[in-house]
């Protein structure tokens, strides 16, 4: 730190800002859109929900009392108390008809007389198909009369089909056993003697169900009546639904629903998929109301949606009561307020933005030095030591930290020259790794050693063969570590790396295979760009194996080294060894090649027992990855063919088909070593219990 400098709290600096600008802003537009929305999501739900009731009874009462305040002028004027007579006849029909074209919620206008006549006028279009078939019914809109006289059944019916321009068509006659004298709205308003409403039952004319109402006439010889089908109130109880999915159902004193809205069509993207639960939850809080005669409203939960709902019985209605019921969702019912919300809480957004943004450039302002200081941190953390130069500030915890960082950084340059910077990285990224002590795994190892590097030494000045060496760790240490290997160490001119550790690896074998033969290529293109220089080259072996070890971190407290320790290194140098016999660059056991033998072309070279073991393994040469199997199959077919005839005792037939192997590739060396031991137990005869396995006489 500079002395002299002046220099404030960063802390206190940001703090300040920040609680001067956004804390009170925030929290007064907070409160204010909270408050806001509760009143009016209250108000609203009350307004609307009130509304709904008034619009219900305000249908089914005055409605019905229009209707029937016309039947009854109807039921006291003269047209439907003389006598019958074609002209008055005529007047009646016409008057029915005229019912119809004023009020659409009727179905049907008729008046039916105590001497069995009866006159209807109707709509033919809740008809079925068959009626209107059998009844001859033109297409598009019409109005059907229907004229039964007088007398014993089976009675006389003359019908025709109103056209919306007053024309008909011709009349047509049939036999009717029909009697208005024995329906429900006839015999109810003869015994009342007064406006009637029935129950709820299925008309004659039509499959639906609905209401009728009688007025008797003034004369008592009759009774004028109006029919009012489910249907026809469904839709207009649908046309009063407040939201797209609110139910609405009318039921009667009885308890039973006798009138529901039509649903949310499907198609429509905002319909809730629990209309059927809701109307059930509707049935059940009629049959309550009827039960306890008293008002419901509560919330319940209907396929994940809280619903309101809403049961009223209406006033008396010609000595029938109905009760209202309705199931509005509170979703829909507050969405007007939900509106307000969203744009409470955008323009709290960006006022909250606006003040974000002038503590952001504050911040940006005052952290400049704290962004180069975590910028050069990260450099450090990728052992990137290159930016030398301090950071500059007058607060006074970022000088400090600065100083303590410019610190670490030369610290961490001097360390890193005596460790592995791949080691440090993936220790790094498995932190579990670093404690002392060891875990029990499958490691794959791989070891490599520079054929003749005896003679080298001998023949190279030191400081060139330093400098070779170097450049030789560095190319086959780049392709180890660019497929997740671990290098152990270095031991002269041999290197011990190993897979699976200290990061878990799944591919652990896959990899290091492709890290042996990457290897192999990178030391032929070094060693190839040395000998157009006019100086040898290095000639790499490799020895791959896997198995159980114990890898961790392993030493005294002040100096560890991460390592492994188990029977794995030992067979894996074995089979490195095992390179000088055959003449072979990359030799694997078969625990290596067998589960990679679909992603590498394998050549099963020999099954031998080690100096100093005396447990067999089978040992493969990697002659590359799976794309180049086509290159090899034919030589694979022979080589394969001649091993079988080997490990048989047949060594006539082995003999040749090594000498064809070796004809398709003539520096093949194991080939040759094969032809040899052929030749030799040809000549000297076969050794005893021969099963194929060869015992090697040295490492």
């Amino acid at each position: 730190m500079m002395p002299g400098r002046r220099s404030i709290p960063f802390s206190v600096t940001i703090l300040t800002l920040m609680a001067l600008v956004v804390v009170p802003l925030t929290s007064v537009l907070l409160w204010l859109g909270w408050r806001s929305v509760d009143l009016l999501e209250q108000r609203s739900a009350d307004q609307r929900v009130g509304h709904l009731e008034s619009a219900v009874e305000d249908f089914l009462t005055d409605g019905l009392h229009v209707v029937i305040s016309v039947g009854q002028t109807l039921a006291f004027g003269p047209s439907f108390n003389a006598s019958e007579n074609p002209v008055i006849d005529e007047q009646r029909r016409h008057q029915l008809i005229a019912m119809l074209d004023r009020h659409p919620a009727v179905q049907s206008a008729f008046v039916g007389y105590q001497d069995g006549s009866f006159i209807y006028a109707g709509r033919p279009e809740t008809f079925t198909i068959e009626q209107r078939i059998e009844l001859d019914a033109p297409d598009g809109e019409s109005t059907i009369v229907r004229v039964i006289e007088a007398g014993a059944p089976p009675r006389t019916e003359t019908y025709w089909f109103y056209l919306p321009d007053g024309s008909h068509g011709p009349a047509r006659t049939t036999t009717s056993t029909f009697d208005a004298r024995t329906r429900p709205w006839y015999v109810d308003a003869m015994k009342a003697k007064q406006a009637i409403l029935t129950d709820p039952y299925r008309f004659v004319q039509t499959p639906d169900a609905g209401i009728s109402a009688g007025i008797p006439l003034r004369t008592g010889i009759g009774v004028v009546g109006f029919d009012f089908t489910l249907r026809t109130l469904s839709e207009l109880l649908t046309a009063y639904k407040i939201t797209e999915n609110s139910v609405i159902v009318v039921g009667h004193s009885g308890g039973a629903v006798e009138i529901e809205s039509e649903p949310c069509a499907p198609t429509l993207p905002g319909c809730l998929p629990a209309d059927a639960e809701v109307r059930q939850i509707l049935h059940r809080a009629v049959e309550e109301a009827v039960a306890t005669d008293a008002r419901i409203d509560r919330q319940v939960e209907a396929g994940g949606h809280a619903y309101r709902v809403i049961v009223h019985r209406m006033p008396p209605l010609l000595w029938q009561r109905f009760v209202i019921a309705a199931a509005v969702p509170v979703l829909e019912l507050t969405a007007e307020s939900r509106v307000l919300l969203q744009r409470a809480a955008i323009a709290a957004a960006v006022a909250v933005a606006l003040a974000a943004l002038g503590a952001l450039a504050a911040s940006l302002i005052l952290s400049r030095s704290i962004t180069r200081i975590a910028l050069k941190t990260e450099r450090i953390r990728q052992l990137d030591f290159s930016d030398q130069q301090p950071v500059q500030s007058r607060i006074t915890e970022i000088v400090r930290l600065s100083d303590a960082v410019e610190n670490m950084r030369a610290g961490l340059e001097i360390f890193g020259r005596y460790v592995s910077k791949n080691l440090v990285q993936q220790i790094m990224r498995s932190p579990e790794s670093s404690g002392v002590g060891g875990t029990r795994r499958e490691i794959t190892v791989m070891f490599t050693d520079i054929e003749g590097f005896s003679l080298l030494t001998e023949t190279m000045e030191p400081e060139l063969l330093t400098s070779r060496l170097s450049r030789y760790f560095e190319a086959l240490g780049s392709a180890i570590s660019a497929n997740r290997g671990m290098i152990d160490k270095y031991i002269g001119d041999s290197i011990m790396s190993f897979w699976n550790a200290p990061e878990t690896d799944p591919e652990h074998i896959a990899n290091a295979c492709r890290g042996a033969l990457q290897a192999a290529a990178a030391g032929h293109a070094l060693s190839e760009k040395w000998r157009e220089r006019g100086r040898p080259g290095f000639r790499t072996r490799f020895g791959v194996h896997t198995g159980p070890a114990v890898v961790g971190n392993v030493g005294a407290r002040e100096r560890i080294n991460y390592t492994l320790v188990g029977q794995v290194a030992n067979q894996a140098s074995r089979l490195e060894g095992m390179n000088k016999v055959y003449g072979t660059e990359i030799l694997a056991s078969g625990e290596v090649a067998q589960p990679t033998s679909a992603l590498f072309v394998w050549r099963h070279i020999d099954r031998v027992v080690a100096v100093g073991t005396t447990e067999a393994h089978d040992v493969y040469e990697p002659m590359g990855e799976a794309a180049s199997r086509a290159e090899h199959a034919a030589f694979l077919v022979k080589w394969e063919k001649a091993r079988e005839a080997y490990v048989a005792g047949r060594f006539e037939e082995a003999l040749a088909g090594f000498q064809a192997a070796a004809a398709m590739r003539e520096e093949d060396p194991p080939s040759h070593v094969f032809i040899g031991r052929c030749e030799r137990f040809l000549r000297e005869g076969v050794p005893a219990e021969w099963d194929g396995t060869w015992y090697m006489d040295r490492k």
